[in-house]
């Protein structure tokens, strides 16, 4: 898409009050084209990563916010991955530009230094990079350049995500995290990030993204007239996420409610924590919910 295209769709869009346009945010036009990387090792995560610099970015987001200046209108960036572009986004925002901004639970939990050749279940687009970058998308988050925090689910055939051949490079890109995502968030937050608590989780996780998809008067808070999308949280619970061999890239979800036995847990719980990645140690339920679906009695969802 060129600039004439956005050029052309905002001042379409610019008289729709509640219309958001959401841009995955990479281009490739503005700095030359794309390091080749056809000679080197397909199964490498460092050729992955070379295929997607964070310039890709940079250029698309600083291309948006070029536009917005112009136009009145609603712009979204998903799943940040490039710290790059932070500060791009924070001019943006200082100068009224009605920016929001969303990352991932696996650019806040992962970095590339950790990834494993020949494992193509890490493969996302935009890439997950190094530890550095992530410590800075996490500053971003608690300073409010990053509005909130997403799954940007992705779930895929087995067969799609190359497992056996290990080639990242031809992989479907996309990271299933939506079932484990605020225990990832819980957990990276307690080891590493001081200071952030279970209600600005539920902030970035919940309201936040209510109130940005217009939602806010049904979800994202426990009050009459809401929703019961409830969660039941123990922050001191422990689990352990088993990948099982399925045709359904949904990792833990069999295991995890295999694990659950007769647990005295009632099924639509047993459910929830299944499908959460939950997998409690000792007794007593220890579930989390679908943020997303009302939970009816007896029924798999």
């Amino acid at each position: 898409m060129t600039e004439q295209d956005l050029h052309k769709s905002m001042s379409a869009l610019e008289d729709q009050p509640s219309t958001v346009l959401a841009f995955h945010a990479e281009l490739d036009t503005l700095e030359g084209p794309l390091p080749d990387v056809s000679s080197h090792d397909q199964t490498h995560y460092s050729t992955f990563l070379k295929s997607r610099p964070q310039h890709l970015e940079t250029n698309a987001i600083s291309l948006i916010t070029k536009l917005q200046t112009r136009f009145s209108l609603r712009c979204h960036i998903v799943h940040l991955s490039a710290a790059s572009a932070l500060p791009i986004i924070r001019k943006a925002k200082a100068e009224g530009a009605k920016l929001t901004v969303e990352t991932c639970f696996h650019y806040l939990c992962l970095s590339s230094d950790e990834i494993p050749d020949g494992k193509p279940e890490f493969k996302c687009c935009p890439p997950i990079r190094d530890n550095a970058n992530r410590e800075l998308l996490w500053e971003a988050l608690k300073d409010g350049t990053i509005d909130f925090v997403v799954s940007d689910h992705s779930p895929c055939v087995a067969d799609l995500k190359k497992l056996d051949e290990g080639d990242i490079m031809s992989a479907w890109g996309g990271i299933s995290t939506l079932g484990l995502g605020l225990s990832l968030l819980w957990t990276e937050s307690q080891k590493n990030q001081n200071g952030v608590g279970l209600n600005q989780i539920i902030q970035w996780t919940s309201t936040a993204t209510a109130k940005h998809a217009g939602l806010d008067a049904v979800k994202g808070a426990i009050k009459v007239g809401t929703d019961a999308d409830l969660v039941f949280w123990d922050p001191k619970a422990e689990f352990q996420v088993r990948v099982t061999k399925s045709p359904l890239l949904s990792f833990a979800y069999t295991e995890a409610l295999a694990s659950l036995g007769d647990s005295g847990i009632p099924p639509v719980q047993k459910q929830a924590i299944a499908l959460s990645g939950l997998h409690p140690q000792g007794t007593g339920p220890t579930s989390l919910s679908s943020r997303k679906t009302r939970l009816q009695q007896g029924q798999r969802f």
